[in-house]
């Protein structure tokens, strides 16, 4: 039962980490892709640039989480059962999660959006999913594989000393 229980909190902070990820990547993709620019934090009133910031950031996440759901959790499957807890292992399948969805557009029809060019927006899109991955890493990739039972004590060993 308390293996049960440890999968569920598991699962959760997974889920919490991919959420929290993808809105970092969100926020990270609003200000590299020049969708707020910091003249207008002086322009516009502070209720209406802090919708805009939200909506638009929320928006621009649920893209980045359809984009990347599947191949995300293939290979957070991957490093759960492997073990894989380091932070650059986890950035750089970010990057990779964010090249492989370049294909989906995502620039939004803004003027400044639609200017940026091919190039800079595959850098854009994969400095977004090493961002992500690296604030996922943090919430809850650090911990990856750690509610697996351990090698070292065999599922009869009652004494818990692995002999």
């Amino acid at each position: 039962m308390r293996d049960i229980l440890r999968l569920l909190v598991r699962l959760f902070a997974i889920a919490f980490g991919f959420f929290i990820g993808c809105l970092a990547a969100g926020l990270a993709y609003a200000f590299l892709a020049r969708l707020i620019r910091p003249e207008d934090f002086g322009r516009f009133s502070e209720l209406e640039l802090t919708v805009t910031l939200v909506v638009g950031v929320v928006g621009v996440a649920s893209l980045f989480a359809r984009a990347a759901l599947v191949p995300a959790f293939v290979i957070i499957s991957i490093f759960e059962f492997w073990r894989r807890r380091d932070w650059l292992s986890h950035a750089l399948a970010g990057g990779a999660i964010a090249l492989a969805a370049t294909g989906m557009p995502l620039a939004i029809g803004t003027d400044t959006a639609s200017s940026i060019e091919p190039a800079q927006l595959i850098a854009i899109h994969i400095a977004c999913g090493i961002i992500g991955a690296s604030i996922y890493w943090l919430f809850a990739g650090r911990n990856a594989g750690r509610w697996l039972p351990s090698e070292r004590h065999s599922p009869t060993d009652t004494t818990g000393t692995g002999a």
